[in-house]
């Protein structure tokens, strides 16, 4: 994966979305993350990547120390990631 990739990193905390904007040897940088929640009702993305930070952050340091895995996103939620963080409605 590279810089400007949407991803998926599992955490032992949770799944978060967000385009790779850049990476080094012990961390990458996310624009625009979002925490994956799945509720009774169903699921969504967070404004964030965690409940007491500042919603709507436009970037996010993950160490890889406690990164379990990383993946490209699905479609689905790279368009509902897309559509959260630009206010487009982009088609499936």
């Amino acid at each position: 994966m590279k810089n400007g990739d949407v991803v998926t990193i599992l955490t032992p905390l949770g799944e978060m979305i967000g385009r790779i904007k850049s990476e080094d040897e012990s961390s990458i940088t996310l624009s625009d993350p979002r925490l994956f929640v799945a509720q009774d009702t169903g699921s969504g993305l967070a404004p964030g990547i965690c409940m007491t930070g500042v919603p709507d952050t436009k970037e996010a340091v993950l160490f890889k120390g406690g990164i379990v895995g990383m993946v490209p996103t699905a479609n689905e939620l790279v368009s509902a990631w897309q559509q959260q963080t630009s206010g487009l409605v982009i088609p499936s």
